[in-house]
């Protein structure tokens, strides 16, 4: 996977290594998406670009930042056993509107390529465990996650 995005972010130009270390929130944040764009062993280039945009629009980085953050977030999570250091630092450090915020571009992340795989859902019923929200936050995510889609697909005449 991480060869997968290395190649991505060099054949886009992208930054050529980390520079600084970046807030812990936006390392869990990111280490989320990707776990869930994983989670069907199926790593979608749509679900790449929706992870890049998700992460763009929320923290307000660059194309180069995002890319950094990636970088890190993959070396961060080759240490890790599993989600709990991220979803913990999530867990203390957002509230539950912003845990909220998190679980809407993991549905985002999982309708990228048009499909609802078992784990995935699987994945963000977990996720709101750890997270410790109640599961109407994660239906609530879900619902608007699918507005945005139905939007973004109003807008472009429903083309992909």
């Amino acid at each position: 996977m991480l060869d997968k995005i290395k190649h991505f972010i060099s054949s886009t130009g992208g930054a050529g290594g980390v520079s600084e270390r970046v807030p812990e929130e936006q390392v869990a944040v990111a280490a989320i998406l990707l776990e869930v764009a994983e989670a069907d062993r199926h790593f979608a280039p749509e679900e790449f670009r929706e992870i890049m945009i998700q992460l763009r629009a929320y923290f307000g980085l660059s194309k180069e930042q995002v890319e950094e953050l990636i970088e890190i977030t993959e070396q961060e999570r080759q240490g890790a056993s599993d989600l709990f250091p991220f979803t913990n630092a999530i867990a203390r450090a957002y509230s539950p509107e912003k845990k909220q915020e998190v679980l809407t571009m993991v549905w985002q992340v999982i309708f990228a390529d048009d499909r609802l795989d078992p784990y995935e859902d699987q994945l963000a019923g977990r996720l709101q465990q750890l997270l410790a929200v109640n599961h109407s936050v994660l239906m609530a995510a879900k619902a608007r996650a699918r507005e945005i889609q139905q939007a973004r697909q109003d807008r472009s005449g429903g083309a992909r």
